[in-house]
C-alpha cells in the first residue's frame, strides 16, 4: 500500500485528497492528512479527503513514500526543515505552491541525501480557502505545473506527473525560473493589480457612492484582492523581482493607452480595443499561439486579424465622421429656421 502525506489540508491539499479517492483506478492509497489547524484536519476528514489524521508532524511523515507540501510557500519552506529529520530515504516530496525557485533552494538545502523533492504547481483554486471549499473537480483540465532540479531522480519526476494525471491535470514540464517569470504575469500581477484597483476605489472620498454603483465589471476585475493574505503575501514576496518585471510592463501598457486618451488619437484608441477584445476572444478558446491539440485557430488566422481590426477601425471612424456631419447640418438647419423666423 502506497501512503501518502498532504501537510496542509486547506483547500487544495484536500481537493487533492478528494480527487485522489474519486479516480477509481488509484487503489491501495492510505492518506494521512496533517494541519496546525485542528479544525482543517476534522474536517477534511469528515469530508473524506484524508483516510486518517495525524498532529504529529514525524509521525505523519515517517512511513510516506510521497508527500505533498500543500500550504503557503513559506509554510511550505518551514515544513520542508521540519520533516527533514524523518523522512524516509526513498521517500519523494512535492508542492503545490505558486513559486518554485525559492522552494527547490530550502529543498536542497533541508531534505537529507536520498529524498527528491520535485516541485509542482497545480494552475487551479479559489479566493476561499479550507477544505469546506474543497472539490474532487478543482484541478479537472487545468495544467499542473512540474519543475524538476536536475538532482531529482526519474523515478520522483514520473512520480508527481502520475499525481496530476491522477487528479485529472495536465502535467506541463518546465524550469522553476521559467515558470516564476511566466507565473509572474498571469497569477501574481494580477493579485497586485487587483489590490490597486481596489484601493484606489476604497480610499477615494467618493467610496461611498462608488461602492453602490460598483457592479458585477469592479466585481470581477477585483476579485483577487480577496486572496487569502498570508498566500498572497507568500507569492508576492517569493517572487518580488519577476513581479516587479511585469508590473513595470504593466505600467508601460497603462500609460500608453492614457496617452491615447490624453492626446484624442481616436483611431489609435479603438484599434487597439478592438484588437485586445479579438486577442481575448482568441485566447478563450484556447488560441494563444503555441500549436496545441485543440487550438481553435491558426497563426494565419491571427495575421488576419489585423486586417479585420484596421478594417473595424476604419469603419469606425467613418461612422463617427457621418454622425458628426450630420449633428452639423442639424444646427446649420436649425440657425436657418431661426433665422426666417
Amino acid at each position: 500500500m502506497t501512503q501518502i502525506a498532504i501537510l496542509g489540508t486547506g483547500l487544495i491539499g484536500a481537493s487533492i485528497g478528494l480527487a485522489l479517492k474519486a479516480n477509481k483506478h488509484v487503489v491501495d492509497l492510505d492518506i494521512v492528512g496533517y494541519d496546525r489547524e485542528n479544525r482543517n484536519l476534522k474536517q477534511a476528514r469528515k469530508i473524506g479527503a484524508v483516510d486518517r489524521t495525524e498532529g504529529n508532524i514525524a509521525k505523519a511523515v515517517r512511513d510516506a513514500n510521497l508527500i505533498i507540501l500543500a500550504a503557503p510557500v513559506l509554510a511550505n519552506h518551514r515544513l520542508l526543515e521540519e520533516i527533514a529529520p524523518f523522512v524516509q530515504a526513498s521517500a519523494v516530496v512535492t508542492d503545490t505552491g505558486s513559486t518554485k525557485a525559492a522552494t527547490a533552494k530550502v529543498a536542497r538545502e533541508h531534505l537529507p541525501e536520498g529524498v527528491s523533492y520535485v516541485g509542482g504547481h497545480p494552475m487551479a483554486g479559489k479566493t476561499e480557502v479550507g477544505p469546506d471549499h474543497a472539490d474532487a473537480d478543482l484541478f479537472r483540465g487545468g495544467r499542473w505545473v512540474v519543475t524538476a532540479p536536475s538532482w531529482a531522480s526519474q523515478s520522483a519526476v514520473k512520480t508527481v506527473l502520475s499525481l496530476a494525471e491522477a487528479v485529472g491535470a495536465t502535467s506541463m514540464l518546465m524550469d522553476a525560473e521559467e515558470h516564476d517569470a511566466y507565473v509572474a504575469a498571469v497569477s501574481h500581477l494580477p493579485i497586485v493589480a487587483a489590490h490597486a484597483l481596489f484601493g484606489m476605489a476604497r480610499r477615494s472620498e467618493a467610496w461611498p457612492e462608488l461602492g453602490l454603483l460598483a457592479a458585477g465589471g469592479f466585481k470581477s476585475a477585483t476579485r483577487l484582492a480577496a486572496t487569502d493574505p498570508s498566500m498572497a503575501f507568500d507569492i508576492l514576496t517569493t517572487n518580488k523581482e519577476q513581479t516587479i518585471h511585469w508590473l513595470d510592463r504593466f505600467i508601460e501598457e497603462l500609460q500608453g493607452m492614457r496617452t491615447r486618451l490624453k492626446e484624442a488619437d481616436q483611431e489609435a484608441l479603438y484599434t487597439e480595443i478592438a484588437q485586445g477584445e479579438l486577442d481575448y476572444s482568441a485566447f478563450l478558446i484556447g488560441a494563444f499561439g503555441r500549436q496545441e491539440e485543440g487550438a481553435a485557430m491558426d497563426s494565419e488566422q491571427f495575421d488576419f486579424s489585423s486586417m479585420l481590426v484596421g478594417q473595424m477601425a476604419k469603419d469606425k471612424m467613418t461612422e463617427m465622421s457621418n454622425k458628426s456631419d450630420e449633428r452639423l447640418r442639424d444646427i446649420e438647419r436649425q440657425r436657418r429656421m431661426k433665422r426666417d423666423i
